[in-house]
């Protein structure tokens, strides 16, 4: 990987080409492609065909394993699709994957001309409520609230490789890490979606911002790369969290709607947003190190909320 002010775009530039060769393999075409995104994955639009390439760029910096995590978001998509639900499904234009090609981890996905809106925050809640009926019963190996637990330590141990912040600060945020974990440990939830403690198959980063408005299916969801299983209200916690706060009641009010339960209030995920402030803070600082035009003053200001915690 490239190093200096430029290594973002020598970044975006190899796995655009990694994307093309992964392409003509597959015999698709490489005549057009367009950059729709290059931010934590590279999103290559292999125009005129119908398919997404999805490398993965920074986010394979903080991942002992980047093709175990894509592998397990193609494994969930292709099942909510399978069933109907709202989520982009995996290409069909060829075998969506992951693949290994030139160093870089690449899975395909369908494109679709999405609209230029956003959704409300009761959108949010009842698309959230959809994918999570559509997940039950999904056999896909997944990890036990890896956002929480992988996505952190792996997350930890590259900051501690590439000496990006002082030992000081790695350690309280490796206690900080723990207290999590034990808080969560003794979680003892409410009704949500069934049976109290039920596991659901998660988004893992359910945000309005990995969601997209197809003009005949409606809101789909993309970006599960985080999904595993766990408790509904890490995915409600992370939904209501990047919303203004005067909307959050509105996720969790048409989520409880939507899946006939009494659903959990804002004291309930009270852990479940320290966990996220945490998981945040770490991933902004393991993004800032090959991009810090973008991500420093993001880690800088968590970094600064979890400690003075």
């Amino acid at each position: 990987m490239a190093h200096g002010s430029g290594r973002i775009e020598e970044l975006t530039r190899q796995g655009r080409a990694a994307a093309l060769a992964l392409a003509r393999r597959h015999g698709l075409p490489t005549g057009d492609p367009r950059v729709l995104s290059s931010r934590g994955n590279l999103l290559v639009h292999l125009a005129p065909a119908p398919v997404v390439a999805r490398v993965a760029t920074l986010t394979a910096l903080s991942r002992s394993d980047p093709f175990a995590w894509l592998a397990r978001e193609v494994a969930v998509a292709r099942y909510v699709a399978g069933r109907g639900g709202p989520v982009v499904p995996p290409a069909s234009a060829a075998d969506p994957g992951p693949h290994w090609q030139d160093a870089f981890v690449i899975s395909l996905w369908e494109h679709i001309t999405a609209l230029e809106v956003e959704p409300s925050a009761t959108e949010v809640g009842v698309a959230l409520a959809r994918l999570h009926a559509a997940t039950r019963g999904c056999p896909a190996e997944l990890g036990d609230m890896s956002p929480v637990r992988e996505l952190i330590s792996e997350g930890l141990g590259t900051l501690e490789r590439v000496a990006a912040i002082d030992a000081t600060t790695l350690a309280v945020l490796r206690s900080v890490h723990s207290d999590v974990l034990a808080e969560l440990a003794t979680w003892r939830p409410a009704e949500l979606t069934g049976e109290p403690g039920e596991q659901t198959v998660l988004h893992g980063d359910a945000h309005a911002g990995n969601m997209l408005a197809d003009p005949g299916r409606g809101w789909l969801w993309i970006d599960l790369e985080e999904t595993c299983r766990g408790p509904a209200a890490w995915d409600l916690a992370t939904a209501a969290g990047r919303v203004p706060g005067d909307q959050r009641l509105s996720v969790l009010r048409a989520y409880a709607a939507a899946t006939g339960s009494r659903g959990p209030d804002a004291a309930e995920l009270g852990p479940f947003y320290r966990a996220r402030v945490l998981e945040g803070t770490v991933w902004s600082l393991c993004m800032a190190q090959l991009y810090p035009a973008r991500y420093a003053d993001v880690a800088g200001r968590l970094l600064a909320e979890v400690l003075a915690s």
